[in-house]
């Protein structure tokens, strides 16, 4: 059989043939050029480590930049995402579809290559710069979008409880000072003397009057309708827990109670909660902590 026009016979001096790439076929190597197989665990190693360098390794540092760019774009599409339980889960599974895939194809693409003539991207410094970046990408998006759109929580004790579970872990949306704050959120804050963080819920507004009698919450003197309330010492008439005097809130205060009222430290000893103390507000459980009924809860709204 004749050879193709396109195709030129090898003597057995000749380097072989390097196979085309995605990225077009790597240029053919001067004499003396060194040709060096590419090892597929390799490439697979080193696009885990930062997406996009296994490419690079193999010579295919467009196919690399396409990667990293990617992953870096549904990065910021996951901070955006994570108003809704669904919108974390739905970004989450791309973004690691893409961090599973960018490996795989460098395995692949080095088994299929078999060797390259090294390029001035295959320096040992470009590599370490490659790392350098990925890492340095990846804390100025949790720097420049995770601390100022959410925040993640774990529930330490049970006063949120049924609410909140023991060891639940839930996300909030940081709250700017514009963000309006409604009754019935449930938030995070600053306790003014300790500096510690509590997460309780929002039962009276600026400018109202709070009061509690016979374990009954009222503002304004009207019974507050509180379906997540929970009590395990009914009939008790304990002086601040079960019963409080009228506090009237200032224009910039909130009264913040436990759901698990026997069992919550919250307004009612640590006094009403100015609006700047407060830290971000609760959406959902993305974690739950151990519990009978654990995974029924996961996604659980806590709006």
């Amino acid at each position: 059989m004749y050879p193709s026009p396109e195709e030129t016979p090898l003597s057995t001096d000749e380097t072989p043939e390097i196979p085309r790439t995605p990225d077009g076929p790597p240029p053919p190597p001067a004499p003396g050029t060194a040709v060096l197989r590419r090892r597929p665990w390799l490439a697979a190693l080193l696009s885990l480590v930062a997406t996009g360098l296994g490419q690079v390794y193999n010579g295919q540092w467009r196919k690399g930049l396409l990667f990293f760019f990617t992953e870096f774009g549904l990065g910021v599409v996951l901070y955006l995402s994570m108003g809704t339980f669904a919108g974390v889960v739905a970004a989450g599974a791309v973004l690691a579809a893409i961090n599973l895939a960018a490996p795989v194809e460098a395995y692949l693409s080095a088994r299929r290559l078999g060797a390259i003539s090294p390029g001035r991207w295959n320096r040992g410094w470009v590599y370490v710069l490659a790392v350098a970046v990925s890492l340095a990408s990846g804390a100025a998006l949790q720097a420049g979008m995770g601390a100022t759109l959410y925040e993640a929580y774990k529930a330490p004790s049970a006063s949120m409880l049924p609410t909140l579970q023991v060891g639940d872990h839930f996300m909030a949306e940081v709250l700017s000072p514009a963000d309006p704050v409604r009754r019935g959120d449930v938030v995070t804050f600053l306790e003014a003397e300790s500096g510690k963080r509590f997460v309780k819920r929002v039962v009276g507004l600026p400018g109202e009057t709070v009061s509690i009698e016979a374990q009954r919450v009222s503002v304004d003197g009207r019974p507050l309708d509180e379906p997540y309330a929970a009590h395990d010492k009914a009939g008790q008439d304990l002086p601040g827990r079960d019963r409080m005097d009228p506090v009237a809130l200032g224009p910039d205060e909130y009264f913040c109670m436990g759901d698990n009222r026997e069992h919550s430290y919250d307004s009612r000893w640590l006094g009403p909660v100015a609006r700047g103390r407060m830290l971000a507000r609760a959406l959902y459980v993305y974690l739950p902590g151990p519990s009978a009924d654990r995974w029924s809860r996961l996604g659980a709204s806590l709006r």
